[in-house]
């Protein structure tokens, strides 16, 4: 209890539905963060206290009939734990809703550490989560806090964006038909999987993707769908993108945003076997466009907004389900980390990789990251070990079609568009 009193925080409507999408493997996000030297962990310690005042939902157990979190106590061991190498906090069996919504494991490795977070999707986004590990990185520096306000609701969020865009016309059309992965036979162990564009390589994806006038995401999302026709047949994929409804807000200095502010749109994506990976490109750019523009998310949105706190959960969950599917095939963008917000005092970050749930084969979530230049895909996944390999050869399918779009964009006369077409 704090002060003897147990205290309950509001949740919101995306919290309640990413509680009603959950079955099975607990909603979480992790984060890897390598550094050169020691931490002081009883510094970090009060760091997590001092960000408690700030997000105090890190504390408290998500009570899912309520969508509120309870915080009964602040007991920092419940938060952080050390260890000594080789432990693997992965193998952890995490529960939001009867333990702190923030977990760290404090890895000795001789003479260096690593700080591995994990972070429920019931109480933020992946944008929430970098903007946690800042605000950690702040407290530990003994910067002042006094003014600083996390803003969670979503209620002004939709307001601002229902005056800005004229509401949908009709209802959104449900997503059918998407691709799903074979499921192998063998024994069921946790994965971990990862494959880098070097700060060199990333350099080359930008500069094409910024000629092409196409985002990152989009770039990643065509070949994504390429590496499904390659590997599965397919030649219609159908993939989530994720929006950061920021976007649409004014920033404020004194403001944070540990919340889930994140929604999905769905492409259909059409690939052509023979056409070259920059029409593919070009496809999903206009498709997110349109979705964007079309702003289909909103009226969802609404309403799930208007239901929440109203409805019975066995109803929500299976309206949820039909209305807004969750994929089998994810996508989640962590983006760029800012080096210079990720400083805990005299201790340098080598490096900072960010990852998703461990999914239960045979969905799978990529998930991208960017530190010091080197982007890098990675997922995680319980299922046997073929199930593994046939997520690393999309992992590096993808990588190998990124690698050759920028080559060939840079040298169009020497480099075949299509040569990777027959690749598995």
């Amino acid at each position: 209890m704090i002060g003897g009193l147990i205290v309950y925080y509001r949740g919101e409507a995306l919290d309640f539905l990413n509680m009603l999408h959950t079955t099975g493997a607990a909603p979480l996000m992790r984060s890897r963060i390598v550094f050169s030297s020691q931490i002081d962990v009883e510094r970090l310690k009060a760091a997590v206290l001092a960000s408690a005042q700030i997000v105090p939902e890190i504390f408290g157990h998500y009570q899912v009939d309520r969508n509120r979190f309870v915080v009964t106590d602040q007991s920092i061991n419940q938060v952080i734990q050390e260890v000594q190498s080789p432990y693997s906090p992965e193998n952890t069996d995490f529960d939001f809703t009867n333990s702190p919504q923030l977990r760290l494991f404090v890895i000795h490795h001789g003479d260096y550490d690593v700080l591995q977070a994990f972070m429920s999707r019931l109480l933020t986004d992946n944008r929430g989560f970098k903007e946690y590990l800042y605000l950690l990185a702040q407290a530990y520096n003994y910067a002042d806090l006094t003014n600083l306000h996390n803003e969670r609701r979503l209620r002004p969020v939709i307001a601002k964006l229902q005056r800005q865009f004229a509401r949908p016309r009709g209802h959104t059309p449900i997503v059918t038909g998407m691709v799903k992965l074979p499921h192998y036979p063998g024994i069921n162990l946790r994965h971990g999987g990862h494959v880098m564009l070097s700060s060199t390589q990333f350099m080359r994806v930008r500069r094409v993707a910024k000629a092409q006038d196409v985002g990152i995401s989009e770039a990643i999302l065509a070949a994504y769908a390429k590496a499904l026709q390659v590997l599965t047949g397919h030649t219609t994929v159908t993939l989530p993108c994720p929006i950061d409804l920021r976007r649409f807000m004014s920033e404020d200095a004194n403001i944070t945003q540990v919340a889930n502010l994140t929604v999905n749109v769905f492409l259909t994506i059409k690939v052509d076997i023979d056409a070259p990976f920059s029409e593919l490109v070009n496809q999903v750019h206009d498709l997110l466009t349109a979705e964007r523009n079309r702003v289909a998310f909103l009226y969802r949105l609404s309403n799930l907004q208007k239901m929440n706190h109203t409805m019975p959960i066995t109803v929500m969950r299976k309206m949820t389900n039909r209305w807004l599917p969750q994929p089998a095939l994810r996508y989640t963008n962590f983006g760029v980390v800012d080096q210079q917000r990720l400083k805990f005092h005299d201790l340098t970050v080598v490096n900072c990789v960010f990852s998703g749930t461990f999914h239960r084969s045979p969905i799978m979530e990529i998930a991208a990251s960017t530190f010091a230049g080197t982007c890098t895909l990675s997922f995680n996944s319980t299922g046997s070990e073929r199930d593994y390999q046939l997520s690393m050869k999309i992992l590096e399918n993808i990588q190998a079609q990124l690698l050759v779009w920028a080559q060939a964009e840079s040298q169009p006369t020497t480099t075949d568009h299509s040569s990777l077409r027959h690749q598995a």
